[in-house]
């Protein structure tokens, strides 16, 4: 059989068949690391050390949390005229599984012809304290209403 010299030692055919085919084959193979998120519903937050309001709106209302709210706009669509400018109505949601709480108030309804979309206020009561968000909910293909956005609001 033969072998190959490498330095003063000597090299095994097999061996070196094993190494040069490793080598070709590492090139091959690819290690990447994500940048970011095709998934809306849970989007990749890059940056921690700046946060920003919709950051922190998502961590204190949870995907379930903007359910429920969508759900209460669901309700609300059905008995009242949409095409009205602006809505002075409040409206109560609960979440019996979080157990989070709030009030939606401020539900605009200016482009709603338009776009399919409103705008509205809520309170939550989280384990994180009682805060404002402001927020968009819009239609979905099924014609529910589904929250696109929501921030917390200072006023």
């Amino acid at each position: 059989m033969r072998s190959y010299t490498l330095r003063g030692g000597k090299i095994h055919p097999v061996v070196a068949t094993t190494l040069i085919l490793s080598i070709c084959l590492a090139g091959c193979a690819q290690v990447t690391v994500p940048t970011g998120s095709n998934n809306v519903d849970t989007p990749t937050v890059l940056t921690g050390s700046i946060p920003t309001p919709s950051d922190q709106a998502y961590s204190d209302v949870n995907a379930d949390d903007r359910a429920v709210i969508a759900e209460n706009l669901d309700t609300l669509s059905g008995d009242l005229d949409l095409s009205e400018e602006s809505k002075d109505v409040m409206l109560s949601w609960l979440n019996p599984v979080s157990g989070n709480s709030g009030t939606l108030t401020k539900i605009e309804t200016a482009t709603f012809d338009a776009t399919g979309c409103l705008s509205f206020h809520t309170t939550a009561n989280t384990i994180a304290g009682i805060k404002l968000y402001s927020g968009t909910a819009c239609r979905d293909v099924t014609q529910r209403f589904a929250v696109t956005a929501l921030s917390v609001t200072d006023t």
